[in-house]
């Protein structure tokens, strides 16, 4: 069975702030060029989309509760106890663990989404994902 590929797919900054110091995302939404520029199509390539608590707490209260990953697996890891969602499925388990199951299991490739804790973790352990 081939592996999928984990992929962190995201707009920065060049000192590499992916949110203001008030955590706003705001700044993301103004982007230039034509269309969505590729969006669509590498959203085409991923059923699993994973996020940080803070990120997708941010998500939810600026989208007005539309969540804008329906039809994808998606996952949020958070310290605090939750109630998964018709959306979302909460996780405190061991993020490198989950995300290496996870990464075993059939389908498309898998979408680190924010925050900047999530990917943190997952640069400092990438090479035992």
């Amino acid at each position: 069975m081939k592996q999928r590929k984990i992929i962190l797919y995201i707009a920065s900054s060049l000192d590499g702030f992916i949110a203001t110091e008030d955590h706003n995302l705001e700044w993301l939404f103004a982007v230039e060029g034509e269309n969505d520029n590729g969006y669509s199509k590498f959203y085409e390539t991923v059923d699993t989309v994973l996020l940080g608590r803070t990120t997708y707490d941010w998500i939810i209260e600026h989208e007005k509760n539309k969540f804008p990953y329906i039809g994808k697996e998606c996952y949020v890891f958070s310290r605090e106890e939750r109630s998964n969602t018709e959306y979302v499925t909460f996780v405190q388990n061991n993020i490198i663990d989950f995300i290496t199951d996870i990464k075993h299991r059939n389908g498309k490739n898998i979408w680190i989404v924010g925050g900047s804790i999530l990917i943190n973790i997952l640069l400092t352990h990438v090479t035992q994902i």
